[in-house]
């Protein structure tokens, strides 16, 4: 079953995006603390009596995720890793949260298919070891039914790479025009320099990509942060 969500479910993720934006922590701020779960919000919210409400930091808001509900129950006592202490616009902390008995509930949620990771702004802590717990169901870069304006996981092997002015692409088929392409902005290359990724390197590389593919000239994503792209190892 592919992973994606629909158009609208695109609209509420692009804001949520666009409004965690601000969350970027200057400097390396964590607070670890324990407290008591009050009250909790599918899909991944929680309210915590010292804390507030707190949301599951690095998984991909889907309504129709209700596993939480399976690892938690209100009362009970779980260890939390705030990665800011700064609300979004929603008045919620992003945080990591663990169980009386050790377990990461991010981590569950992932290992047993019940959530996405995704690095939404001042989320990527811990967003390769949610990755390493995953198995994605993803697309294939040369499919012929990439579904638009919606979030997917696509894996392929980049055929070439193309600058045209000043955009990075890389190229899964032999026709641009039609073919999937992930685009990279002047300002993305800059993220993903300074995450240590050498484009143009990346020609004959497997990678897997996750994000909202949009149409322009063929099915594309435009990836805005360097953990959305993973290059597989052989």
């Amino acid at each position: 079953m592919k992973r994606f969500i629909s158009s609208y479910l695109y609209l509420f993720s692009t804001l949520l995006f666009v409004g965690l934006s601000g969350l970027s922590v200057k400097g390396a701020f964590a607070q670890s603390l324990t407290d008591t779960i009050k009250d909790i919000q599918l899909p991944f919210q929680v309210t915590l009596e010292k804390s507030g409400d707190v949301r599951l930091a690095g998984l991909l808001f889907d309504p129709q995720s209700t596993g939480l509900n399976d690892l938690v129950k209100t009362g009970d006592r779980v260890s939390v890793r705030l990665l800011s202490d700064k609300p979004d616009r929603y008045g919620r902390k992003p945080a990591h949260i663990y169980l009386k008995d050790g377990r990461w509930v991010q981590g569950e949620l992932v290992r047993e298919g019940k959530a996405t990771p995704f690095p939404y702004p001042g989320e990527t802590t811990f967003i390769r070891d949610l990755y390493l717990l995953e198995t994605p169901k993803a697309y294939s870069a040369l499919s012929e039914t990439l579904p638009l304006d919606k979030f997917v996981i696509i894996k392929g092997r980049v055929i070439d790479v193309a600058m045209v002015k000043g955009i990075t692409y890389l190229n899964f088929g032999n026709n641009w025009r039609t073919d999937f392409t992930i685009k990279f902005s002047k300002k993305a290359q800059k993220k993903f320099r300074a995450f240590g990724f050498d484009l143009p390197t990346l020609k004959e590389r497997e990678v897997r990509i996750r994000g909202w593919v949009f149409q322009q000239n063929g099915p594309m994503i435009a990836p805005e942060h360097p953990a959305q792209l993973e290059v597989i190892e052989k």
